[in-house]
């Protein structure tokens, strides 16, 4: 089979032949369909995640469906349309995994990142950590939810959305437009900020009733002037100054959400945050349940991520494409299988 591998920090993405794994106790064989390429497959290889295991396939948004089924698996059968998210497995034992909050387990192996990945024409997934597609999903359009779609849905579900709140997004790159998309599916105003003015056209295209210039507007004073400010801010770049720039534009009991990571530190003043009942929640992927939540919300509600597919023997083109910038959109690697 083919897969693309990484064999140290840094390195080149190589495409390699390899024998075809075969699935051992409670675990799957699963045919790629597509796997999107997600910001974190670039962190992974620049060697910012010390717990890559190198060398590595990435890719942890994974569309396929089920080739062959290990020993003790029940309620999967061969065929089965499925996805595979970045939590390939958790302890199954802590606080966090018997509430349902397995995303938080201190002992979670990581898919693409500690085990090959989905940059593949097949992956071995364990059964219990898949997830069945929804039938109104393509491969293609299911790949970016399993990241993306469930790092939005998950973050909007616990800042507490509803009908009619005011969400602003940091951001309109591929995983910003998914935010602006699941928060205007699910009732809400929605306002987006941008450092990139030429953003604002396909802003309003999905919805946003506010655009926001990061670089020339006081971000915050306009968030306030917006009925008295965001109820949550979805900020989805990956770096803090625009949350310190913004934190203050947040509602009375509002809430940033930060989902992308970057370097540097958050400076948020005390007193807004007391005075106003704000809150500042980081907000890693999701849970089974959450991906099984985002998965059905996209499908009932006719989300459908903005794509750009790439055949899996091009990965290092499409991996060049994210690097060069944020593309509105998401880059997925598909198999021709």
């Amino acid at each position: 089979m083919k897969v693309i591998s990484i064999r140290e920090p840094n390195g080149p993405l190589q495409l390699e032949d390899r024998t075809r794994p075969s699935p051992g106790v409670g675990e799957l064989l699963l045919r790629v369909r597509a796997c999107g390429i997600c910001h974190g497959d670039l962190m992974a290889r620049m060697g910012a995640f010390p717990f890559v295991r190198f060398p590595i396939v990435p890719g942890h948004e994974i569309a396929a469906t089920v080739e062959e089924i290990g020993s003790n698996v029940q309620n999967i059968k061969v065929g089965d349309r499925v996805g595979l998210s970045v939590l390939f497995s958790t302890c199954g034992s802590c606080p966090q995994c018997k509430r349902g909050a397995e995303n938080l387990c201190p002992d979670w192996i990581w898919t693409g990142m500690m085990v090959d990945g989905g940059y593949a024409e097949f992956v071995i997934a364990k059964a219990k950590y898949v997830v069945p597609l929804p039938p109104q999903l393509e491969y293609a359009e299911a790949a970016p939810l399993m990241c993306a779609g469930v790092t939005v849905y998950s973050g909007l579900k616990h800042a507490g959305w509803r009908k009619g709140a005011k969400v602003a997004v940091i951001a309109l790159g591929g995983l910003g437009h998914l935010g602006v998309m699941y928060a205007r599916a699910a009732g809400a105003r929605i306002a987006v900020l941008s450092s990139n003015p030429a953003k604002e056209d396909q802003a309003r295209e999905l919805g946003a009733e506010l655009f926001i210039d990061l670089k020339n507007d006081d971000a915050a004073g306009a968030l306030q002037r917006w009925d008295g400010g965001a109820d949550i801010i979805l900020a989805t770049a990956p770096n803090v100054e625009s949350v310190t720039a913004t934190f203050s534009g947040l509602a009375p009991d509002g809430t940033m959400v930060v989902l992308g990571v970057g370097p540097g530190h958050i400076q948020i003043d005390p007193v807004m945050l007391v005075m106003g009942r704000r809150r500042l929640l980081g907000s890693p992927a999701g849970s089974r349940q959450d991906l099984l939540e985002t998965l059905n919300f996209a499908a009932e509600h006719g989300i459908r991520p903005h794509i750009k597919k790439y055949p899996l023997v091009r990965a290092a083109d499409a991996f060049e494409a994210v690097e060069r910038g944020q593309p509105a959109c998401r880059m997925v690697l598909v198999n021709q299988n």
